[in-house]
This record gives C-alpha cells, structure tokens and sequence, in this order.
C-alpha cells in the first residue's frame, strides 16, 4: 500500500488545521504563492502522486530552498535522511489545535489533549512540521520509532534502556530530585506523571531495536530461545512422537493395545541377553490411554510369576518420587506376546543414553573424564541411594548399563525395583544389598575414572592410575567404597567425604535452572501474542457477523482492519513490500499493554487517516471480541 496522502488544507504557515476525512469532499482554491512553496507530500514520502493531476504545490526540491534560517528549514523532514537530528521542542501548551480535532464522543478517534503539567519546560527535540510539534509520545511510550511506509512516521533515533524506561526510581517517587547522572533527557524541572499501579501485564524483556538502526539490527531467531536449545527440545518431541512401521515384520507380531497403553515403538534392540536379570528383557515406548504422557515399557519375557506377594513389593518404589531416579509406576503380567510375560512401566526420557554407551564405549576409550563431570556424577547418585537406603530400600542395579544420562549430565538410576520382584525374599535381605549397592558404586567410580569398563578386573593398577590422574578426595571415597563391611558401611559417609563437591554441584544446578528460565521468560510473551492474533484473526475480514455482511468493514472493526495493514502490510517509498520483523512485535507488544501512544492509520484507497492510539485499539479488540463469544 502506497503511504502517499492528498495535500492537506494549509494556514499561511503551511500547517494542517482540517479534520482528516475524505479529500474528495475539500475543494481546492488555488492560494496565491502555492507555487513556490514545497508541497509536503514530496517532504515526507519522497514523492507526490498528485503532482500531475492537480497539485499546485512545488515538486521540484532542488529549487527554491529556504536559508538555513527560515521556519521552512525546521518544519521539514525529508524520507531520505540518515538520521533525524532534532533541534528544538515545544510543549503540548503551544499546540493551537483545531476545535473540529479534539476528541468529543461524535469524535471518539482523536484523544483528549495531553496535561502540560506532565511535560513540564522540556527543552530536548523530537523535531516538528510548521509551529505544530510532530506526534509527541506519552512518558511511557518513548522507546524509539522509525519510518514506516503505511503510517509515515518520521524515523527517530532508538533510545538507550535506561531512558526508555524514564528512571523507573524517580517515576515511582515523583517528589524525588531528578539529579541522576543517568537522565539526560529530562531537566531537573520536568514533572513525572503519578506512578501506576503494576499492572501484569507490563513487559519486562529489552525493547526490540528497530530496523532503520542497522547497527544493532538484530536477527529473527534472537527473539527467541537458542537454536540449540530449541532443536534439542524438537529432538525430544519428535522421539515421542515414533511408533512401529506398520511394514515392519515387529508390527506384525507385535500387539496393537496392552492394557491402557498404545503406540509402541521399539526403545532399544537387545540381544535377549540374560547376564542382568536372568531373563530376556526388551524395552517399548508407549502412551498411555489415561493421561496421553509416553512411558517405557520393560517387558521380560518367560516369566512366570510364582507367588503373589511378590506383586506387592513395587508399592514401596511407587512411591520413592527422587530427580535422580527413573520412577517405577506400575508392574503387570501379559500374555499378548504369546508367552507369559511381565511388564514395568517406567517414566520414559526421550533421547536418554546409559552411562555405557556415553562413557565406557570402545570409541570412549583415551577419553579422560574431567573430573568435575565425574563429581557430579558420583554426588547425583549418592543423593539417588539416599532416598533409596533411607525408604527401606535398595537399588541392585548399579551397572553403567542401566543408569540413564539425560538432559546436561543429569543421572537417573533406571530399573529400580526389578530384583525386589523377579527375586522376591519379602525384604529379608534388604541390608545386606545395601552393602552391595556402596561394593558396585565403588566399581563403577573406577570404571568411569580409568574410562574402561574393564578397569575393576586389574584393581591395584586401576587405583595406581586414579592416583596419579585425579585428587586424593577422589581416590579416598573409591577406597571407602570398595572396603569390606566391618562395621557397616552407610551412605551417609559418601556426603560427609564429599564436603564442598556438594555445594559445587548445587551452584552449578541453580546456574542451569537460572538459563532455562531465563531462556522461557523470552517465551513467555509469545503466548500473550499468539492469543493476541488469535483475537485479531476472529475479528478481521469476517464473511459476515448477527446478519450483517459488513460488520468487518464498520465501526470498531474498520480500525482494526487498517491497524493489520499498518503492522503487517508495510510498503517502501517505493511502494514494495517492506518486511520489520521488529516492527510487528513491538506493535503488537504495545497492542497487548494499551499504551497512550498515537498511531496514524490510512485507509486503504489512500483517501482518509484516522489518529487512534493504542490504548482505544485495545478496547476495539475486546468490544469486537466480546460480541463475538456473545
């Protein structure tokens, strides 16, 4: 859309005093001197579409310029210019507005004049056409602007954050001196409007730089969360989404419903081997029926369950709720693979590896381990035991084949609660596999120390190396670990040997927490929009509406429609299309808080502007929007 306007009635200053409307319904007088004076269409937009179809103004800048002196000099502001320098600044108070502009309820587009009390003697420019100020933004607006080809705002150099927020101390406190080395934009006399209550709906996130600042011109993807970050994310989403291949020979074997789960896939393709729990196990991911979330079914296969009791044992891992440990939520017997089979149903972490195939791989092999990462790994499996030892427990499972490494090296303890029903003793022997627990932890510090899984067969060397390559704190704890059991050995001696470790990997985690919050506050926002187009989309371009093909096209609703056009369907001077990413959001950021700051918005046959703010466009939305959902 072309951002040209028709010449406006002008005083013998050249300013605007007419009541936009129609320009088809003016007539035009030809005023004598129109001739030499610059037509203001060429001043602003570059270029005038009436020129050769009745314009009497002057379309030729080359010619006729006024002294550096003149009031012409000051009243203009050319498309072309790199940077608007402003010189001077009038108040509100030397606005002469015309009675037929000013807001009235037959008037409703055009706001109440702002206070002058609120402005004070503020000598800092924004630049201005004629003896009128150009569009001067409210206290809590003025965070920069720049051209846009459907509104032809002048381009206004960004501010810095600390203006743009108006030196939130001295709004909060308006009786305060305003003698901060950090104001300069404000004199010491300038009167801050009263503080507001906080609203939820304020935006905290840095303001977007505008396009026309090429040096801090920012890409698309740094509005929002990492690359990174957000593949790792889409990985995850996309692993849940996987079933069987329906031509695959498993799918036909395979049954299509197991108890309340569906939509298997195969997590990991075992040898059926028997060396863990003296049965083939095999392990699927599934969704559950219930509550839609995807969990991982272990299934051993040739099991026959012999005593009843044993079912009852999985009560108490039920309830063990530990970041550290993979929860074990139901365990069942089957028969719809054709044999007698029992199933466990774990929480299912997507993309998850075992501390094997991370650590302890041929291709692993040479790699030290930094001995900070294996610290972690140690206090996070210490807390693990913990919860486990303390609850009556023990996990029997301590092999880097069945511990999950998810997330940024975060360790869970898979396959709880397997041994206490496969080998069910009624909990008899619960202290001696405590024991057990501490003897194969030992095991596997050496084995992640020496990076082989074979260290723990050549002790003596093993430990020779962990000498020489890792602290004494290290080689202290395996030798504790790996001791005989006289007295009884207790976890709690792990947390005591491990001393600051601990507090290094506690500041270490709230660091992590800190990032990912901070990287979905940046996304918080995006919801608040979405929920904004949601409401736009309803409402724009609306076949018909209560029996009424027009009521997109009227009242209310025709302001919406040209505020789409001015936000999303920017034009050059050249009339091509002109696309601000930057732009967008900061207009729909204002859309959703309502701020007093004006916008001029065109129609779309170039014949009419309207001056709304945004603060009435937010209550047009909610009007329109209401009598909607009626």
């Amino acid at each position: 859309m072309s951002t040209n306007t028709p010449p406006p009635n002008t005083n013998a200053n050249g300013n605007d005093n007419s009541t936009p409307t129609n320009s088809s319904s003016l007539p035009r007088t030809p005023k004598s001197g129109n001739k030499n004076r610059t037509c203001r269409n060429v001043i602003i937009h570059g270029y005038c579409k009436y020129e050769h179809s009745g314009c009497e103004f002057n379309h030729d800048l080359s010619t006729n310029r006024p002294s550096p002196g003149s009031p012409e000099v000051k009243s203009k502001l050319r498309v072309d210019s790199p940077i608007f320098n402003p010189s001077s600044f009038r108040t509100m108070d030397s606005l002469s507005m015309n009675p037929a502009t000013t807001y009235s309820p037959q008037n409703p587009y055009y706001p109440p004049p702002v206070d002058s009390t609120y402005l004070g003697d503020i000598n800092t420019s924004y630049g201005y056409y004629g003896n009128q100020p150009a569009f001067i933004p409210p206290m809590n607006a003025m965070n920069g602007y720049g051209y846009n080809g459907a509104g032809g705002m002048p381009a206004i150099p960004p501010l810095n954050n600390i203006n743009n927020y108006y030196l939130s101390a001295q709004i909060q406190d308006p009786t305060r001196q305003m003698d901060s080395p950090i104001s300069p934009i404000l004199p010491l006399n300038t009167k801050i409007a009263p503080s507001q209550p906080l609203q939820y709906h304020l935006y905290t996130s840095p303001l977007l730089p505008h396009m026309s600042s090429t040096q801090n011109q920012r890409t698309i993807h740094s509005f929002f969360i990492p690359d990174k970050l957000r593949e790792e994310l889409q990985k995850r989403n996309e692993a849940i989404t996987h079933v069987l291949n329906s031509d695959s020979p498993e799918y036909q074997n395979f049954p299509k419903e197991l108890h309340i789960y569906h939509s298997f896939n195969i997590i990991k393709e075992s040898e059926k081997s028997t060396k863990t729990f003296g049965y083939p196990t095999s392990v699927y991911k599934s969704i559950s029926s219930v509550d839609g979330k995807a969990y991982a079914l272990r299934r051993v296969e040739g099991y026959r369950l012999a005593n009843e009791m044993a079912m009852k044992s999985i009560e108490n891992w039920r309830r063990i709720n530990h970041s550290n440990i993979v929860s074990l939520k139901e365990a069942f017997t089957t028969k719809a693979f054709g044999d007698h089979s029992l199933i466990f149903v774990y929480d299912y972490y997507p993309l998850s590896v075992t501390l094997e195939s991370k650590y302890l791989t041929s291709s692993t092999q040479g790699n030290e381990m930094p001995e900070s990462t294996l610290w972690s790994i140690i206090i996070q499996i210490t807390s693990a035991l913990k919860a486990i030892h303390s609850a009556g427990l023990a996990a029997r499972t301590l092999k880097p084949s069945k511990i999950l490494v998810t997330d940024k090296n975060r360790i869970r303890l898979n396959c709880c609660g397997m041994f206490d029903l496969l080998k069910y003793d009624g909990g008899k022997n619960y202290l001696h596999y405590q024991q057990e627990d501490l003897l194969h932890f030992g095991q596997l510090i050496v084995s992640l120390a020496c990076g082989s899984n074979v260290a723990i067969q050549n002790l003596s060397s093993s430990i020779d190396y962990i000498s020489r390559h890792h602290s004494l704190d290290l080689k202290s704890v395996i030798l504790y670990l790996l001791s005989k059991p006289s007295p009884m050995k207790n976890i709690d001696d792990i947390l005591s040997m491990t001393g600051s470790r601990v507090l290094q990997e506690l500041d270490n985690t709230n660091h992590y927490v800190d990032y990912l919050q901070n990287e979905l506050s940046r996304e918080l926002e995006n919801g608040r929009l979405v929920r904004l187009l949601c409401k736009l989309g309803t409402i724009n371009e609306r076949p018909e509406f209560d029996m009424d093909p027009t009521w997109s096209e009227t009242g209310d609703r025709y302001l919406l429609k040209l505020f789409r056009d001015y936000t999303f369907h920017q034009v050059d001077e050249n009339g091509k299309p002109f696309i601000d990413i930057a732009h967008i959001i900061q207009c729909l950021n204002k859309l959703d808080v309502g701020i007093d700051e004006k916008i001029m918005l065109m129609s779309r046959d170039e014949q009419s502007c309207l001056i709304v703010s945004y603060k009435e466009l937010k209550h047009c939305i909610e009007q329109a929007f209401q009598d909607l959902r009626k």
